[in-house]
């Protein structure tokens, strides 16, 4: 099964750096135009499903490329959502490097369970993405996935191998792997 993986497009909070885990920020006009760009790219795919997070900026991106394809709707799965990051959600990284008290990089918010109030596990959000995979395992032949930098890092991580802290993932980057399923 081929699953294209897409990052929603960008927010006001992606252009100033602030981490946004569950708070719920729309893609700004350049986010819907990044949309527009990866529809176009998009066009023609024969899509099976369409899922996406339930968070705003992944679904408004779903259904901007949705216009291209031609499938029945849009799926909506909380197993999508990003991160919850607590009390750390809103601040960029210098502002988190002082809320946990030492100098802190992207990778460190990314994958590890810094001291802060609220933070999601990250096992938690693998557990999210490993239920996701069961789900789709073996129902599909192509499906298109709009989710979140993060969380689409960790289905990476689970399908290849790949450091899922090892790049960044751009907005509307569309990254394109075969799934064979997997034992949780």
């Amino acid at each position: 099964m081929e699953i294209i993986f897409l990052r929603h497009g960008e927010t006001v909070w992606n252009r100033s750096g602030k981490w946004q885990g569950h708070t719920d920020v729309p893609l700004s006009d350049a986010g819907r135009n990044q949309a527009k760009v990866a529809s176009e790219k998009l066009k023609g795919e024969k899509i099976d499903a369409i899922f996406s997070s339930d968070l705003t900026r992944a679904y408004e991106t779903a259904r901007i490329v949705a216009e291209n394809l031609d499938t029945d709707g849009i799926i909506i799965d909380m197993n999508l959502r990003e991160r919850n990051l607590g009390e750390i959600e809103g601040k960029t990284t210098l502002q988190i490097s002082q809320i946990v008290g030492m100098n802190i990089e992207i990778a460190d918010i990314v994958g590890k369970d810094l001291p802060v109030k609220g933070l999601e596990p990250i096992e938690m959000q693998f557990n999210r993405a490993r239920k996701f995979l069961n789900f789709i395992n073996n129902r599909y032949g192509k499906i298109l996935v709009v989710s979140h930098g993060v969380m689409i890092g960790i289905m990476l991580n689970i399908i290849t191998g790949e450091d899922f802290r090892s790049r960044k993932i751009e907005n509307c980057e569309i990254i394109r792997a075969q799934y064979n399923g997997f034992s949780p």
